[in-house]
């Protein structure tokens, strides 16, 4: 019974790493043979692919000169989708879900651990110590059941977070649309092609999250960075040199004093957020502790997701990019504090003075 357990856990995991591999490997194919080789040698797509299945893990790399730690949040849904389908058949073999769950994550996570030491080449590889680490958590989270009912706070914050990200999104869409001749003098300078056009807009669409969290982290006065002694804010812009990548061409260029005061829209949010919580009703002593609970959950999934979001893009001038995860951390949860103090303890302190009246 293990034994056959252990057996179809290791096939399916399997099956999930093809599923996620294969295509990334046509790509990659596709690209090399488009693109043109010197040497004619197929294992540099082959790698290539590799080094592609890691990425959509947010598996950070190292390469000659530099790092590449800020990978596209994005891209983590496909593997995530192609581990959930194999996920049945797993709990048909064993008798507990949980016990399935691990099993199948930890074959997931020896099998992308085996990808990064077979596709390390010229000083290009992954980080072998997190690939199982960050492999393993996908696969976790990818098998997840969630009771709706016990969390119903956690998910609809992760609703609002969504929709200031969706936000922070359409506002990024505008100021590209606003410069459309600088993203046309820059498409003509990369010179890239048909084929190498379509890939460049694939990445940076796998790239919107990171981006959008950093313009709404620029809207809502915290701002971001796009390199090493860089700062954007509403109050200042400090930028060095910037690669010619057609999102850039967003990037702001004059200041705006106003967003500094921005950061109550983050109130807005936590307050509509505990105006729910108080909905559920109970006593305040209950309510406290059902805070207390949601709010450590999503304090760090925003400062993960932050994380996450921003590091080093290929060389070390291009460090960090994207959010200061902890500013960004620490002032959400200053905001969320004041929330709840606004919408859960001044309303119980006035009710307690008027009843002594």
């Amino acid at each position: 019974m293990i034994a056959r357990a252990l057996g179809v856990s290791f096939r399916q995991a399997l099956r999930s790493v093809a599923l996620t591999l294969f295509p990334l490997a046509f790509i990659a194919l596709f690209a090399w043979a488009s693109a043109g080789s010197t040497t004619g040698n197929t294992s540099d797509p082959v790698r290539a692919s590799a080094w592609l299945y890691l990425g959509v893990h947010l598996i950070p790399f190292s390469i000659p000169g530099g790092k590449l730690t800020v990978l596209p949040l994005l891209a983590v849904l496909y593997p995530m989708w192609a581990i959930r389908r194999g996920l049945p058949n797993v709990e048909s073999a064993f008798n507990k879900l949980n016990g399935a769950r691990i099993i199948y994550s930890l074959w997931y996570s020896l099998l992308s651990e085996m990808l990064a030491l077979i596709s390390i080449h010229h000083g290009i590889a992954a980080n072998l110590y997190l690939t199982p680490v960050f492999t393993f958590a996908i696969a976790m989270i990818a098998t997840s059941t969630f009771a709706t009912k016990k969390n119903r706070a956690f998910y609809f914050a992760l609703y609002l977070f969504a929709i200031t990200i969706g936000i922070g999104a359409l506002v990024y869409a505008w100021s590209l649309f606003e410069n459309l001749s600088e993203i046309k003098s820059i498409s003509v300078i990369l010179g890239s092609g048909i084929v190498g056009g379509v890939l460049t807009t694939a990445i940076q669409l796998l790239y919107l999250p990171n981006i959008a969290l950093a313009s709404i982290s620029y809207l809502t006065g915290i701002g971001f960075s796009f390199g090493a002694g860089s700062v954007v804010t509403g109050t200042q812009i400090t930028l060095g040199q910037v690669p010619a990548l057609p999102f850039v061409a967003a990037l702001p260029t004059s200041t705006h004093p106003a967003l500094h005061y921005a950061i109550s829209a983050w109130l807005f949010v936590f307050i509509l957020l505990f105006i729910f919580i108080a909905r559920e009703g109970g006593t305040l002593a209950h309510v406290t502790g059902y805070w207390i609970t949601q709010g450590v959950r999503i304090f760090l999934v925003v400062t993960l997701v932050a994380f996450l979001s921003q590091g080093e893009l290929l060389r070390k001038n291009l460090n960090p990019v994207g959010v200061n995860w902890w500013k960004f951390s620490v002032n959400l949860g200053v905001t969320f504090v004041v929330a709840s103090a606004l919408v859960l303890y001044v309303p119980a302190l006035v009710r307690k003075m008027v009843h002594r009246e």
